[in-house]
């Protein structure tokens, strides 16, 4: 069936970007995978005009690459990108919490914690939509920093720092302390702490980018001795 622009996105161009995003950070697309304009015009049944504008701005998202030679694929995932990402988020982020801390409402918090428990069931019950109920938390609290700038930078890193936090999930921990995390970082700002918000958010980070390295290392491992064996 033919996708159309009332399906939750505003024109066909948002329609082929919303299905690449989520091929690419979920992984359905692996890093390195070139992206054949032909296989989408034909899988989401429109012409190769909204797909071209999708893939322009995913490149600038830097979720995909364009070379001469290799045409345009899945940007790689390395060690380096990944210590880079999050470097990045964690002083971005850690501005947003603050910001935060001195804007959240008694609203905001009943919103924003409504959303960790559902958030809290999904996870506890494996369903996926806890991915996006994730983000939801995180982008709500960075909502509340008022910082137009914190609030165009801030997607771009997270789409990145997706594609690892899949790979990181069965290192990170129980879904329990997930939660717990959230919670914590949730009730700092809404008490007006910008101190601990900012402190538990660093550890709630740090925490991810461990489990992704050490998975990352693991794949890199792995893949490496599959060459060998070839």
């Amino acid at each position: 069936m033919a996708l159309k622009p009332g399906d939750g996105a505003r024109t066909l161009a948002d329609v082929a970007l919303a299905e690449l995003r989520e091929a690419i950070v979920s992984g359905e697309i692996p890093p390195g995978t070139p992206i054949r304009l032909q296989e989408y015009v034909e899988r989401l049944q429109m012409s190769s005009v909204p797909i071209r504008e999708a893939l322009r701005f995913l490149e600038q998202k830097g979720l995909i690459e364009r070379s001469p030679h290799r045409g345009v694929f899945v940007s790689p995932m390395s060690a380096l990108d990944l210590d880079d990402t999050y470097r990045v988020r964690l002083d971005l982020e850690s501005r947003a919490v603050r910001l935060a801390s001195e804007r959240m409402t008694d609203l905001d918090r009943a919103r924003i914690t409504e959303m960790v428990d559902r958030y809290a069931k999904a996870s506890l019950a494996g369903d996926p939509i806890a991915r996006d109920l994730h983000g939801d938390i995180h982008m709500s609290l960075y909502e509340l920093s008022g910082s137009k700038w914190l609030l165009l930078l801030l997607p771009m890193l997270w789409d990145n720092s997706e594609r690892y936090r899949r790979l990181s999930l069965p290192l990170r921990g129980s879904p329990e302390q997930r939660i717990e995390e959230h919670r914590q970082i949730v009730e700092a700002v809404a008490a007006g702490n910008p101190d601990r918000a900012e402190v538990l958010l660093r550890s709630h980070l740090s925490n991810s980018f461990e489990a992704a390295i050490a998975a990352l290392h693991e794949l890199e491992a792995s893949e490496s001795l599959a060459e060998e064996k070839v």
